[in-house]
């Protein structure tokens, strides 16, 4: 009779082991497909914007548009999207006048995910701030706000910002040639650290036009990383990507940009030091044969800031958090069954 219920708990344990793997299993493949996410786009889009020059009672208005995405960067003009730049060309990129003052673009289209921008310029009264422009645009119009700001490229000149009615879209985060930080917007597709870094390559070691003072120094590197959101560290990785660039020069670019990256290798390098001087301290007192290795992962996280149509998480990521639920329970579960057959041996032998 007991030989027959130590039988029959034997297997009921060992299909409660099959069981707990099967259902580990599933819970992985479970979680795996979780992490896997997808991101709605709307494809290419095509309208009209408008522009109210208000007070400057404009005859003509530009719609200088370009696509910061594509490389190289382009310009649309009424033939579409082209390398050529129009600036200044009212035949190939001049809106019409409308009866109420405002003046409506040629109908054009944004490609899907890529950061475009518009200036609205009149050659006679006056241009506007770099200005953010997406789809949602169209069949809306931006005015002026009454902000004037420093021209992006050249400081002896102004711009004034715009905004979008409906929308809210508005200017763009830059840094002037004077590193004066403007604008609002930072764009899907806009690499903060990058933005920071091109602003180093290109105005390291020259001097602003009005002032004769430095642009690129501690404060003003310093006061983009802030403006920005980024950190030294980041910034002084994607200058070293740019080595290949004109004005390139890193001992200079590190003095303003003051990463801390080496003093933390060198901090992490003395405790590795340090550590291994314990350990052979220890290993020369210790006469025993039982020794314990202790192994440290690092991990480093990567923040990536654009614009993605799908998102997937591997398997190996979603195995990879933590979770040892359904491994403690297969383990208890098998401990058991080793016990139930140990005390069956024992109880048959007796």
């Amino acid at each position: 009779m007991n030989k027959k219920f130590i039988s029959a708990a034997l297997a009921a344990l060992m299909i409660a082991s099959t069981a707990a793997v099967s259902a580990a299993a599933e819970e992985v493949t479970a979680e795996a497909a979780g992490a896997q996410a997808t991101v709605e786009t709307t494809g290419d889009a095509t309208g009209t914007i408008k522009f109210d020059p208000g007070n400057w009672n404009s005859n003509k208005i530009q719609f200088y548009i370009w696509d910061e995405t594509a490389e190289p960067h382009l310009h649309l003009t009424k033939d579409g999207w082209q390398e050529d730049d129009p600036w200044g060309s009212n035949k190939k990129i001049g809106g019409t006048k409308l009866d109420d003052g405002t003046f409506e673009s040629f109908e054009f289209t944004i490609p899907d995910g890529h950061d475009v921008f518009v200036i609205f310029n009149d050659p006679d009264k006056g241009q506007t701030f770099d200005c953010v422009l997406t789809a949602d645009a169209f069949g809306d119009t931006a005015e002026r706000t009454g902000e004037i700001c420093e021209n992006p490229v050249d400081s002896e000149k102004t711009a004034e910002a715009v905004r979008f009615r409906e929308t809210g879209l508005t200017s763009k985060l830059c840094i002037t040639s004077s590193g004066k930080v403007q604008g609002e917007t930072i764009t899907p597709n806009m690499d903060p650290a990058l933005e920071v870094a091109n602003f180093v390559l290109g105005y390291l070691g020259k001097t602003e036009k009005i002032s004769g003072e430095m642009i690129v120094t501690e404060d003003s590197v310093a006061n983009a990383i802030s403006a920005f959101g980024t950190d030294a560290n980041a910034v002084w990785e994607k200058y070293q990507t740019l080595s290949d660039k004109e004005n390139y020069n890193a001992d200079e670019a590190k003095k303003v940009i003051k990463p801390t990256e080496e003093e933390k290798k060198d901090d992490n390098s003395s405790k590795s030091d340090d550590d291994d001087n314990t350990s052979s301290n220890n290993s020369s007192k210790s006469s025993s044969t039982t020794s314990t290795t202790s192994t440290t992962t690092k991990t480093t996280t990567t923040t990536t800031t654009g614009t993605t149509s799908t998102t997937t998480a591997s398997t190996e990521a979603a195995a990879a958090t933590g979770d040892t639920t359904n491994t403690a329970a297969f383990a208890v579960v098998f401990l058991a069954a080793a016990a139930a057959m140990f005390f069956a041996r024992k109880k048959v032998e007796d």
